[in-house]
């Protein structure tokens, strides 16, 4: 019970310090001002286009281009940061302009996400301002009767404009589903972990039998859950590793398969999102490193035979107290690059997002993943043994399993509360606002899913309970109980989907 509490705390106290971490983190790269204005006339022509911006922007990370009304390039050479300002970039024209021109820039957040714009100014002496319906000349005027409002931008190949440059929209879909996948590998990954040592250990100790039957049902359902976490770390490394390049591929504007230029993967290498994903992969593998030392067949934790004066069966050794810190940590390490990765670093206040962010998606990874350890015990334990016995132990499964979702659901409750009145901001946002619509269908989904643990709880795990008081076989209870977690898995696959494109919508409020 002590080595519980303090891995609890050691837990609490490295959330704590990764929130402490990401309030330092840089968040969305806004433009504060421009030099020419939108729709600025200037009567000589500017030397260059200076923008500022709310925070410092490396150059690499920029793509400024201005371009005449043909698509022709009036920018010389690269941007640079005049007088050092890191906040401010420039690049330099060419002499001598006259008539309409657009500035383009297109630059990569910290957050990864790439941020497009586009200005429209005039060089020209007033008087010659109502000339501008003349027919088009080599100057690039417009063609007669053209209008002036809805003349489209430039398109130059290089221009980075609001419309130009962008990824697609199969790129985005796929994006979409690296994200979700991810989140699946690490529910699977961390509510595995936690079922296997809280719930089913503890509770398979408690009722366990002498029978070799016993045995095979701890052998086969241990070879199952190392089986499922595995895989899940594979697929978190997959996932991961498509996420950044897809992310290459979004932030440079190009096709999946021309992001894997190592030079598109250098482009965003510094923005917080891929340095998040990054150290995500590295402890996917620490975290692979320690399952198949802890879950190696010769020390897999299942019942063996033992002679305790009596022939019977004794629970293995599971992990010891300093692999179960270290399994923790990577644990609490995976969730805490969700928030870092995530909006939570991006909006103020930080600390709090990133601390409940993190607490929100171990919740959340516990209670899916234990789902669906949860789903592959039942079947197990009621093929493996004798009615009674197959009874009684999925009744204290599943006791343990309920008594913990209830303190996973308060917490999960709670921070969505928290990260979505500061997401949000407000009821009208949370209306007619993408993020507010989407953080309304997540909220949905979790009342279903409280709705179906409520029925499973308060109706379910008693008839469990009583059917193994009386010694009966389950039946039809066990059935209904079976039925019912599988459609709770269903719903929280719903709400991953939903996740996985809530973080890559712009919350209502700003950053």
């Amino acid at each position: 019970m002590y080595g519980v509490i303090r891995v609890t705390l050691f837990v609490v106290a490295a959330v704590a310090a990764s929130a402490t971490l990401a309030a330092t983190a840089f968040g969305h790269a806004d433009l504060l001002r421009s030099s020419p204005r939108d729709d600025q006339v200037l009567e000589r022509s500017p030397r260059a286009v200076v923008l500022t911006f709310d925070e410092g922007i490396e150059p690499a990370f920029l793509r400024l281009q201005v371009q005449d009304a043909t698509g022709r390039r009036v920018d010389r050479g690269d941007p640079y940061h005049p007088g050092d300002r890191e906040e401010v970039l420039a690049v330099r024209l060419r002499p001598r302009l006259d008539g309409r021109y657009f500035a383009s820039y297109r630059v990569i957040s910290s957050d990864g996400h790439p941020v497009t714009r586009r200005t429209v100014f005039r060089v020209r002496p007033p008087e010659e301002e109502r000339r501008e319906q003349e027919p088009a000349d080599e100057q690039g005027a417009m063609p007669p009767g053209e209008d002036e409002g809805a003349m489209p931008a430039p398109s130059g190949e290089s221009t980075p404009g609001h419309e130009q440059g962008e990824s697609g929209t199969m790129t985005s879909t796929a994006f979409a589903v690296a994200r979700g996948l991810s989140y699946l590998a690490m529910a699977l990954a961390i509510g595995g972990v936690v079922f296997l040592l809280v719930v089913w250990l503890p509770a398979l100790a408690g009722v366990a039998g002498a029978g070799a039957a016993w045995a095979g049902l701890s052998k086969r359902f241990a070879r199952r859950a190392r089986a499922i976490i595995v895989g899940a770390v594979v697929l978190g490394v997959v996932a991961t590793a498509l996420a950044i390049v897809l992310e290459g591929a979004t932030a440079a504007g190009v096709s999946f398969w021309a992001a894997h230029d190592p030079d598109v993967i250098d482009f965003v290498s510094e923005t917080r999102v891929v340095q998040a994903w990054s150290a995500r992969m590295v402890i996917w593998f620490l975290l692979a490193v320690l399952v198949l030392a802890i879950l190696r067949p010769s020390r897999m934790p299942v019942l063996r035979r033992a002679s305790l004066g009596a022939e019977g069966t004794a629970l293995g050794a599971g992990p010891s107290r300093a692999q179960s810190l270290v399994l923790f940590a990577a644990i609490a390490a995976l969730a805490m690059t969700a928030p870092l990765a995530g909006h939570a670093a991006s909006h103020a206040p930080r600390a709090l997002l990133a601390g409940s962010d993190t607490v929100h998606v171990l919740c959340m990874c516990t209670w899916l993943g234990g789902l669906v350890m949860l789903v592959l015990a039942l079947p197990i334990a009621a093929r493996a043994l004798v009615a009674e016995d197959s009874t009684s132990l999925m009744a204290t499964v599943v006791g343990r399993f309920s008594r913990m979702a209830m303190i996973v659901v308060t917490l999960l409750l709670l921070t969505g509360i928290v990260n979505s009145v500061i997401l949000v901001a407000s009821f009208d946002a949370l209306v007619e606002t993408a993020y507010g619509r989407l953080v309304l269908a997540k909220f949905a989904g979790f009342a279903a899913l409280i709705s179906l643990g409520a029925f499973n709880q308060r109706r379910m795990l008693p008839q469990l309970r009583a059917t193994a008081a009386r010694g009966d076989p389950s039946g039809r209870t066990a059935t209904v109980l079976r039925r019912a977690v599988a459609l709770e898995v269903g719903f929280a696959l719903i709400v991953l989907g939903v996740t996985s494109v809530l973080v890559a919508t712009e919350p209502a409020a700003g950053g």
